[in-house]
């Protein structure tokens, strides 16, 4: 009995949703793995150029953090559109993060930081996860981590920004990769739309709505500058 009101609860909430949400949520999750496929372009030109040249690696290593914290999030919370493809972003945000390594100049300290720092900070956040998703009740573990995912969603959605003083001053905003830029707006529209009007997660809308205003941002700035050569600083 209680099994057929909890059905009957469950299609009424579906039916107050209106189709194109629905759309939107069945949208949602591939448009991500999109997300994840949009630096392939960037990383052939890397692998082609044998540089890294000016583009930053927080991108790659915000990916890998965001990837694993929102698998850890889905499966606590029994999401499997979220788990799906976070598990795609998370194999290609360390194949990128692999490419990256091997073509950045030694010595680098402008991704921001460097190499090292990238890859320790991965190995301390991934553990501390861990530990919280298994030592916390469910219940605060998911409200810990869901709070966490909202900051490393906007500093992975965020991070080409990092070099926003530099691609004002240069004239070329080459460091921001387009086609991941246009895939994180068409995302963070998406996941928006799912995570006010058919989630009602804060956890889901309010970093997505923030990263869509960065996203936004730097297609203009990429609008304005293009890939134009840059200008050399002084030093």
């Amino acid at each position: 009995m209680a099994e057929a009101t909890d059905f009957r609860v469950e299609t009424a909430i579906s039916a107050d949703v209106p189709a194109w949400v629905t759309v939107c949520g069945q949208l949602a999750p591939l448009i991500s793995i999109l997300v994840f496929l949009a630096p392939i372009p960037t990383m052939q030109q890397i692998k082609r150029e044998k540089t890294v040249g000016g583009k930053p690696l927080l991108p790659y290593s915000s990916m890998i953090a965001n990837s694993f914290i929102c698998v850890v999030y889905g499966f606590l919370k029994s999401e499997p559109k979220m788990m799906a493809p976070n598990s795609v972003g998370l194999l290609l945000g360390s194949y990128y993060f692999t490419t990256f390594r091997r073509h950045v100049s030694i010595g680098a300290a402008n991704l921001p930081g460097t190499t090292s720092q990238h890859w320790n900070g991965l190995v301390i956040f991934i553990t501390f996860i861990l530990l919280v998703a298994t030592t916390l009740t469910k219940d605060l573990a998911v409200e810990f981590i869901g709070k966490l995912g909202i900051l490393i969603c906007m500093i992975m959605f965020g991070s080409p920004l990092s070099t926003m003083k530099v691609v004002i001053e240069t004239k070329s905003a080459d460091s921001i990769p387009l086609p991941f830029t246009i895939a994180c707006v068409i995302n963070c529209v998406l996941w928006s739309v799912v995570g006010v009007l058919d989630m009602n997660d804060f956890n889901i809308y309010f970093p997505n709505l923030a990263s869509l205003a960065a996203g936004l941002a730097q297609l203009v700035l990429k609008g304005l500058y293009g890939n134009r050569k840059s200008r050399q600083l002084p030093v």
